[in-house]
């Protein structure tokens, strides 16, 4: 039989030009693209979300230490949305708990493996580690790092919460200096932002005055993944907390006071938003760094 060579050879190129698009290109997800905001002669590019916004990631001795898996995928994930990859990044190390003394050890090998990973990876980079001398709880590690912080804007993480899905950081910030009256925008863990009833309330779109990104009104405040500005936190949240962690303070005081006073009286001085649209939801998935890997 004889072999037609330009077919064959067409028909190889044609495999060989499939197999990368099925294998090269077809896996790459495109970043979300989200118009950049110009408000008030500023643009609101990533390069000024930078000069806005840090990072604070905490961080203890979890039962995996000292490996990193947990935070190494957390702060990864922050690479996710452009800005938040060029922003400054803390991560504090809050002091050994009671009970807890048999993972000293372990706990500065862990902060050593964290440390080499701010000299050698990109996720890393960028990067200041501060170290608790005791144990604060996450509300004290919070109030020790955000000291360090020189922008107007803090963007709280954990070590066992990861962004698994874009949003419009830019466009987020831009809301927050246009309208003092958004102080806290959670990104929500849950499928839609209407499905933690008991914690979040009856939610809803009721937003006043500028704002250039979806959001939901929220009656319950949590210390998950979400961006608020340092004064807020200096002059609002952290007076209000004691050794714990900050939701646990925050949330049944709003709630205290929303039966006194009623969600429409009250949710202003708390200020709390969720990112997105009602039936919008699934920012983050929590790794549970508690459980063992």
């Amino acid at each position: 039989m004889k072999t037609n060579t330009n077919a064959y050879k067409i028909l190889l190129e044609s495999i060989t030009f499939s197999a990368v698009i099925a294998f090269v290109i077809l896996p790459l997800k495109l970043l979300a693209t989200y118009e950049t905001i110009t408000f008030q002669g500023k643009k609101y590019d990533d390069k000024t979300i930078a000069e806005l916004v840090t990072v604070i990631t905490s961080t203890n001795p979890i039962p995996s230490i000292p490996n990193t898996h947990h935070l190494y995928n957390a702060q990864k994930s922050l690479f996710k949305i452009p800005g938040l990859a060029l922003c400054k990044k803390i991560i504090v190390f809050d002091g050994v708990q009671p009970g807890f003394t048999n993972r000293i050890d372990l706990y500065e090998k862990y902060k050593e493996n964290v440390r080499v990973l701010t000299e050698t990876d990109k996720y890393f980079a960028n990067t200041t580690l501060v170290f608790c001398e005791s144990w604060g709880h996450l509300s004290g590690a919070i109030k020790k790092a955000i000291e360090l912080v020189k922008t107007p804007f803090v963007f709280i993480h954990q070590n066992d919460l990861v962004i698994v899905k874009e949003f419009d950081l830019n466009g987020l910030v831009a809301t927050m200096e246009a309208n003092p009256f958004i102080k806290h925008v959670r990104l929500n863990r849950g499928p839609i932002n209407a499905y933690f009833v008991k914690w979040d309330g009856p939610v809803d779109e009721k937003i006043e005055g500028n704002h250039f990104v979806p959001l939901c009104r929220t009656f319950g405040w949590s210390d998950q993944s979400h961006i608020a500005t340092v004064d807020y936190y200096k002059k609002f949240v952290l007076p209000r907390c004691g050794h714990s962690f900050m939701e646990r303070f925050l949330n049944p005081a709003f709630k205290k006071q929303i039966e006194k006073k009623g969600k429409n009286r009250v949710h202003p001085a708390f200020g709390t938003y969720l990112y997105g649209g009602i039936n919008d939801g699934g920012y983050i998935s929590h790794s549970d760094a508690q459980r063992r890997l």
